[in-house]
């Protein structure tokens, strides 16, 4: 059958009403278990919670290592259920090493959930593997296509004809053991989110939870298990026979023994972060905190000021940020109503500062066009802004946490009210996070670890790591200004962005609405 066929066919059935997205295996509800305390994780972080009354335990987690071992130990010391949801699955080492824990689990009789996005080939590629591996796994998809291939035409089709869903994506990240401990934020899955790409990596920020926080986590969980939008991935793909399911075994133990010398590879022996977690000996930071989530079946209603940190602080949501608001977003796009708050934000005296992409480093192109079209305007604000480097450059005075061992794109989503409140999660300052995607986010009241939080964006606003943005004598253009060989370095034009890349993002700026970025 040829392409034309296909997307023919593929017309035909959007016309008739998209029949073939109507379950046809059960959709049978489940939820998180309600005794946790009935496992070793349950027991170690329940007991400890209960010297923390109306308290959660969390750790900060930004380096890629950490963040991949602590997903293995968390499968690993899983005893009765293991809850994934992702938007983004590789195709990679990385979460190969993964599934096969994964799996592992399943066979020790861990009950396994997993809820992908499937707005990326690899991501239904990785949930039929998992479905195959075992049995015990269930996965689902979120708004799945009809068509679950690589070819971008026929997605493009199923675009026009049925928009209105498939621009609806879920965008959380999340991973529970035993409902009694998680790791979130706004890491994905795949090896450039563990810094072992050998191209280039992101740069994130996870929040290792324990305590009620995990419950919230799980609730919220099971609301987009249970919702219309997640379908089984059985009703969109031919199950697997016994012979797929051979083959996706054998290759995931064929793919361990054969490892070799990757970092990740290496990682997968340690045992310190499971038997930290078994134990309890985690380094916690015990703070109030909310879990905070968009529903998957209703429609979004965006922030008043037009910024996503008023969803849970400032005025007129919530508390009044009163000395300093800092930003980290990878795509940075405020709305006319949410310039207007920060203007008026800076002009009652307090700080704005902003760390976002560079052209160079970003790797969303259009939505660093609209982000460009605003820089002028927010600097003439008051608002800080800086740019992330594609390279670290000369190395930093301290040890750099944020683990950059090669080009890299900055990705975390974070913000810090006052030094006292923060919020980690997926949510991006951008049109897509506030008025189409799905995002979950924690907010949190410790000035121990919003000084961590601050610490982090000290350091990659540093000027050994990143840009910062001012104004020309006339007030008219923006100038760059970094370190460079223990120099100051300016630019009149974005830095490391050559002309063809600078008329590309203008393209992309004429063509594509801002407010699908």
């Amino acid at each position: 059958m040829n392409r034309l066929s296909i997307a023919a066919g593929l017309i035909v059935l959007l016309l008739g009403g998209c029949a073939a997205l109507q379950p046809t295996v059960p959709r049978i509800p489940s939820s998180a278990i309600a005794q946790s305390d009935q496992t070793t994780l349950g027991r170690v972080y329940g007991t400890q919670a209960a010297r923390h009354p109306g308290r959660s335990g969390f750790q900060i987690v930004s380096g890629a290592h950490a963040a991949f071992a602590l997903r293995t130990a968390l499968a690993d010391a899983a005893e009765r259920t293991l809850d994934l949801q992702y938007y983004s699955v590789g195709d990679d080492l990385t979460s190969t090493l993964l599934l096969q824990r994964i799996v592992a689990a399943a066979e020790r009789g861990v009950r396994v959930r997993i809820l992908l996005d499937d707005i990326y080939p690899t991501t239904r590629g990785f949930a039929q593997r998992a479905a195959a591996a075992h049995p015990a796994i269930q996965v689902r998809l979120f708004h799945p296509f009809i068509y679950g291939g690589t070819w971008s035409v026929s997605r493009l089709v199923e675009f026009l004809f049925d928009g209105q869903r498939l621009n609806r994506r879920m965008h959380n990240k999340l991973w529970v053991s035993d409902n009694a401990a998680a790791i979130t934020g706004s890491r994905n899955l795949g090896d450039e989110y563990f810094g072992v790409n050998e191209g280039a990596n992101f740069n994130d920020v996870d929040l290792l939870a324990v305590g009620p926080i995990v419950q919230e986590l799980s609730s919220a969980f099971d609301v987009y298990w249970n919702s219309v939008a997640a379908v089984p991935v059985d009703a969109v793909v031919d199950p697997p026979d016994a012979h797929e399911r051979a083959w996706v075994r054998e290759a995931l133990q064929r793919r361990v023994r054969n490892c070799g010398d990757a970092p990740a590879c290496a990682w997968l022996a340690e045992r310190g972060p499971l038997d930290a977690l078994r134990s309890g000996d985690v380094a916690l930071s015990w703070a109030r905190a909310q879990a905070i989530y968009d529903h998957p079946d209703l429609d979004k209603s965006g922030p008043a000021t037009g910024i996503e940190h008023a969803a849970s602080v400032d005025a007129p949501q919530g508390v009044a940020t009163q000395r300093e608001l800092l930003i980290v977003s990878p795509y940075f796009i405020p709305d006319e109503d949410g310039r207007r708050h920060l203007t008026e934000m800076t002009e009652r005296g307090t700080r704005v500062a902003v760390l976002t992409n560079s052209l160079a480093s970003t790797d969303v192109t259009a939505a660093h066009a609209a982000y460009a079209r605003y820089r002028v305007e927010l600097l003439r604000s008051g608002v800080e802004l800086y740019e992330s480097r594609v390279e670290p450059g000369t190395p930093h005075r301290r040890s750099h946490r944020w683990g950059r061992v090669s080009p890299s794109s900055l990705h975390a989503k974070i913000v810090v009210q006052d030094r006292v409140r923060a919020i980690v999660g997926s949510l991006n300052q951008d049109p897509r996070s506030r008025l189409h995607n799905t995002e979950a986010w924690i907010t949190f009241e410790s000035r121990e670890l919003a000084d961590e939080l601050v610490a982090l964006f000290e350091e990659a606003t540093d000027s050994h790591h990143a840009f910062k943005l001012g104004l020309d004598a006339s007030g008219q253009w923006v100038e760059w200004t970094t370190e460079e060989d223990g120099r100051t370095a300016r630019y009149d034009v974005e830095p490391a962005a050559g002309v063809w890349l600078r008329l590309w993002r203008s393209t992309l700026g004429a063509l594509i609405p801002e407010h699908q970025l």
